[in-house]
């Protein structure tokens, strides 16, 4: 932002004046040591915990540190005063404090002068066991200025380095320190070695870096203007790789912004000395900047705990000085008010409204002794408050403050880092119904985390015997709300994690920076029922049907079983019982549909129930019973028909099928379901043997294959066919002969034989009855000559109405003329 190649710019930037202090801050709090093993350690020790760890990493869980770190220099000359040092701080909101400073001479080496005394002192003995006492680091800082022409004393200074490098890592190792802030600050230029100081500045921090080691912490303080000076004293992308954080001095702003706009003053004029925003240089575009070239976690943006003031012709935004520019410390500007030489009444404080964002207040009152109007711009806790909003928005690694002695133990300070910065360092979970609750129960877990003021939630569960889940990521809501239905019964555990909105600590993001950890029971219940005769509803009238259950989620399931019928109410069938079915009895009831529900819950469940499901089922007319008749009654030869005839029972309106099984066959559908119930069989051209008949009868309406079936027995008998004879002698013969009459006959297994004679001018006479002989002797002896006729029946021995005696029936016959001559 601003450029460092000007004296005067870089005094404006680098300096705070001689009557607050010598130098300006730097500092940060690093990315923290692996901290696993330490705080894993501790989980099981804190209320609630398991013997096992909560979920899943504790690694960045915090440890009553603030969200983002607050770095705050200690000069040593008030270090000891109880309203001023260190003793009045607040150090549960203190991440890092650098001690200011160790003073380097030209050549290399650490000064020793009073600075070095107090170092080494009981005072800094003191204030460093109270700092580790509360988690906080305690880093020194070495400081090195010379804004002299030619730079003589910085170009010595780092061409001696090495030397500064060995007695830094010395005096840290020695006093238990935890890391170094380097406050450099000089011009580049190149040294009479031929190196620039730009580059052995950046050397300097590595060397620091390979000596300290990667476990300590290395700060470097830089001005506002250098992560976009190219060409001044910083190069903050060169260190960056070497340094835990950059503390970018953006204050003194006043001193460049004089000639920009708003103000266009002609000579310097009074302004805030840390715009947050409104003036042409300000913390908003310098926090850009920064983050531009480095990361956000390695930025500390540094405000001031002072504020600058002089006599002014008459109050007035920005005016010019009338007398000389001075500067006011936080605590001296609070005392200002009640000083005696304040003109009673005199005294009032505005906002600067060209920088409304920040509200940078000035203040103005008489003073008696010096005569003239006094003016002075000062950040209160309110516009501090606005930077760290800024710190918080842009993901800055936190806040430096120059220095804690302004402020001092003033309360407001201190709670504004609070508010903003805080972590939540105290968790209360509790549910709003106490344990146990059955399954299927919601279940309302609130939280309530402090002091942090934007906490956060996450919260997870482990359900019985299975790992940790996340139910609810990190958000501004302290409520959970869990529907535990479908859960098992058990005792599960759930983890309530907080952090602050800003989330970070020590540098990095923290999983939680509290949690609360408890058990809760769920009893058992049944979380679903089914009804397996839903996939199948329909049953018929006059038989038993059997209603299925099936409850899951509960170990010991009670069903209860309720009815309604076709226009009336509900009623109960079957109460609780451990059965899952229900025989239900439908003789006498109306067809129809019926309505059905299944209560079901567990043995241990206070519940009505726990679950229900309901459907219809429709009951349909059946025909109980069938009854069949057949023309001929029981049995026929092949070729005549078979006429079969039913009449079913019990049914408004039966249909009847018709199925016929001949021998040696499979059964086949001789006639499909229709209201007709006879079935003519057409034998002609069939097999003769035993059929069986089969004849199913169901009601129209019903999806029954069928209600009732009557099976029986036919028997189709055989018929002899093509039926012929032979004469021996062939067609004559001389009376008192014997004529040999041989007899055929087809398609029949048995066949019986029958000859008849017929006389020239007489009836028919029987000359040899049925039999199984198929050849017939005719003695003619003693007949008269003339044209004989001679007829052969035949039939089957299974043939009916064949008994061996008149009247006589035949299958087939044959008839000839044969002579006696």
């Amino acid at each position: 932002m601003l450029g460092a190649s000007a004296v005067a710019l870089l005094a404006g930037l680098a300096f705070i004046p001689t009557s607050v202090a010598a130098g300006a801050p730097a500092g940060a709090a690093s990315p923290t040591k692996p901290a696993s093993v330490a705080k894993l350690a501790t989980v099981d020790a804190r209320p609630g915990a398991r013997a096992h760890a909560e979920p899943p990493s504790l690694l960045h869980a915090g440890v009553g540190k603030p969200a983002r770190e607050i770095f705050g220099y200690a000069t040593a000359g008030s270090l000891g005063d109880p309203s001023w040092g260190y003793t009045s701080w607040n150090w549960s909101l203190l991440s890092t404090v650098a001690y200011f400073a160790l003073n380097i001479g030209a050549d290399g080496a650490i000064v020793a002068n009073s600075d070095w005394t107090t170092w080494n002192s009981s005072l800094v003995t003191g204030m460093m066991a109270t700092a580790h006492a509360h988690g906080a680091k305690v880093i020194v800082t070495i400081d090195l200025h010379d804004f002299a022409p030619g730079n003589s004393v910085m170009c010595t200074g780092l061409v001696n380095r090495a030397t500064t490098v060995a007695q830094t890592v010395a005096t840290v190792a020695a006093r238990g320190a935890d890391g170094v802030e380097v406050d450099y600050e000089g011009l580049n230029g190149t040294c009479p070695d031929g190196e620039t100081s730009r580059a052995m500045m950046t050397d300097l921090v590595r060397l620091l870096r390979a000596g300290l080691g990667s476990a300590s912490y290395l700060s470097v303080s830089t001005y506002a203007s250098s992560a976009s000076d190219s060409l001044g004293f910083f190069d903050v992308a060169g260190m960056s790789p070497f340094v835990d954080s950059f503390f970018v001095m953006a204050y003194d702003l006043e001193y460049s912004n004089y000639r920009q706009s708003p103000t266009y003053c002609a000579s310097f004029c009074l302004g805030p000395t840390a715009p947050l925003s409104g003036y042409y240089y300000n913390d908003t575009s310098i926090a850009s900047q920064y983050t531009a070239v480095v990361p956000a976690s390695q930025v500390i943006l540094g405000v001031p705990y002072y504020g600058r003031k002089s006599c002014v012709v008459s109050a007035a935004l920005n005016p010019y000085p009338s007398s000389a520019v001075t500067a006011d410390s936080y605590l001296d500007w609070a005392a200002e008010i009640t000083d005696p030489s304040v003109r009673p009444g005199s005294y009032v404080s505005r906002v600067d409204t060209r920088d409304p964002a920040g509200r940078e207040t000035w203040n103005t009152w008489f003073n008696q002794s010096l005569g003239c109007e006094r003016e002075l711009y000062m950040d209160d806790a309110g516009s501090l408050g606005r930077k760290y909003d800024l710190v918080n928005s842009d993901g800055l690694r936190g806040v430096g403050i120059w220095t804690l002695n302004y402020g001092g133990g003033a309360p407001e300070l201190w709670a504004a880092l609070s508010s903003h910065f805080a972590i939540c360092s105290s968790l209360q979970a509790s549910t709003t119904a106490a344990s146990p609750q059955p399954t299927g129960s919601a279940i309302h877990v609130v939280a309530a985390a402090s002091p942090c003021t934007h906490p956060l939630y996450e919260f997870w569960l482990q359900p019985p015997g299975g790992g940790w889940t996340l139910v609810q990521p990190y958000t501004s809501s302290p409520n959970l709300y869990l529907q535990t239905l479908g859960k098992p019964a058990g005792s599960y555990r759930f983890s309530v994690w907080a952090r602050d909105l800003a989330g970070y600590g020590d540098g990095m993001q923290y999983s939680f920076q509290a949690f609360s950890a408890f058990d809760y029971s769920l009893t058992p219940t049944c979380s679903a029922v089914t009804s397996p005769t839903a996939q199948s509803p329909a049953g018929s009238l006059g038989v038993t049907e059997t209603i299925l259950a099936a409850a899951s989620g509960c170990p010991t399931p009670l069903y209860e079983f309720w009815v309604q019928p076709p226009g009336g109410a509900w009623t109960l069938a079957q109460t609780y019982t451990s059965s899952a079915h229900l025989s239900w009895a439908t003789a006498g009831k109306a067809a129809g549909s019926y309505r059905f529900s299944i209560w079901a819950r567990d043995a241990s469940s206070p519940n009505a129930y726990d679950a229900f499901t309901a459907f219809q089922y429709v009951l349909t007319p059946t025909c109980t019973s069938v009854t069949s008749s057949t023309v001929p009654l029981s049995a026929t030869t092949v070729g005549n028909n078979v006429t079969l005839s039913a009449a079913a029972t019990g049914c408004s309106s039966p249909q009847y099928e018709f199925w016929v099984h001949e021998p040696g066959e499979a059964w086949t559908l001789a006639q499909t379901y229709s209201s007709n119930s006879s079935f003519k069989l057409i034998t002609a051209g069939k097999a003769w043997g035993a059929y069986r008949f089969s004849i199913w009868a169901r009601d129209s309406t019903s999806s029954n294959t069928y209600d009732a079936f009557r099976a029986f027995d036919y028997t189709l008998l055989p018929i002899c066919g093509a039926v012929g004879a032979t004469t021996l002698p062939s067609t004559a013969a001389g009376v008192g002969n014997t004529v040999t009459v041989t007899a055929s006959a087809s398609g029949c297994p048995n066949p019986l034989y029958e000859f008849w004679v017929l006389a020239p001018g007489g009836t028919w006479t029987l000359a040899q009855p049925y039999s199984a002989s198929s050849v017939f002797k005719w003695v003619t002896a003693g007949k008269a000559k003339g044209v004989y006729r001679i007829s052969v029946w035949v039939r089957d021995a299974s043939s009916p109405g064949y008994s061996g005696a008149p009247p006589f029936v035949y299958d087939g016959f044959s008839a000839f003329v044969y002579s006696l001559v």
